[in-house]
């Protein structure tokens, strides 16, 4: 077993397995790393919803034939053979120099739709953060010291992206609407009380916290997410249709609580 720690769910530990043979039988002596961050750390993971996210920490920058073997290994994770678990994984494979955001290199992306090559660390403070505090390392040793210490302002401006996307793309009518939502509520608690937090626990914490009415939606936004096959039902496609505004509400909400804290400082 290359699985160095191992989760209550079988099937997810199966799954892991699987990717770790094929990322160290790849990689070799060159993987430092492998760490589990996003919901699956927070004990939140949302089958046939969300991602499954990793970070693969190796010696080097990748080369282009690195990239290419990436692509064709994915191929059967997607495929759904191994099920739905190792459909949803996603993540980095980073040398570990470019664990600091600062510095350039050759780096891979295993992305919900595509994938792609990084020439710097996309990941962002804010997910950094999540990662240096809490993430699961399942192969190697840990390297969350190797990733810098965020500043206030670095995750004030991540906090802003997402309004500005929010502003932007923050629609209703499908099932992922719902993250607009949830994710504005992760923001919120941690601007308001400087904690992470998983999507369901932002959920309820908003609810009784928030104060625009967006807050009385989070329940059912929370339900969906967690059982996104009820998101077919009539009476759920009408909900989801009407998320325009109240995804709006909730990011002004967030920015007047950013600007409020003060953050940054």
């Amino acid at each position: 077993m290359l699985l160095t720690h191992h989760f209550e769910d079988p099937s997810l530990n199966l799954t892991l397995e699987l990717f770790l043979r094929e990322v160290a039988g790849y990689f070799g002596h060159r993987v430092l790393s492998v760490v589990l961050y996003g919901s699956v750390v927070f004990d939140d993971l949302a089958p046939g919803y969300g991602d499954l996210d990793f970070l693969v920490v190796v010696k080097g920058d990748l080369t282009e034939d690195d990239c290419d073997a990436l692509a064709q290994l994915r191929k059967p994770f997607r495929k759904g053979g191994y099920g739905i678990l190792a459909h949803m994984l996603e993540g980095a494979f980073l040398p570990e120099s470019m664990l600091d955001p600062a510095v350039t290199g050759r780096a891979y992306w295993w992305g919900t739709s595509r994938e792609r090559e990084w020439d710097r660390n996309e990941l962002g403070w804010l997910v950094l953060k999540v990662i240096r505090e809490k993430g699961r390392v399942i192969y190697g040793h840990d390297v969350s010291g190797r990733i810098p210490q965020p500043a206030a302002k670095d995750l004030f401006e991540d906090a802003l992206r997402f309004c500005a996307s929010a502003r932007k793309a923050g629609r209703g009518g499908e099932l992922h609407s719902v993250d607009w939502l949830l994710t504005a509520a992760r923001l919120l608690l941690w601007a308001k009380e400087g904690r992470l937090s998983s999507k369901t626990e932002a959920a309820a914490w908003g609810r009784d916290q928030a104060q625009g009415k967006w807050r009385e939606l989070l329940p059912e936004a929370s339900r969906l997410r967690l059982h996104p096959g009820e998101a077919s039902a009539a009476e759920a496609r009408r909900w989801l249709a009407d998320l325009d505004c109240p995804i709006q509400e909730a990011c002004s909400e967030l920015e007047a609580a950013l600007f409020a804290a003060r953050t940054y400082s």
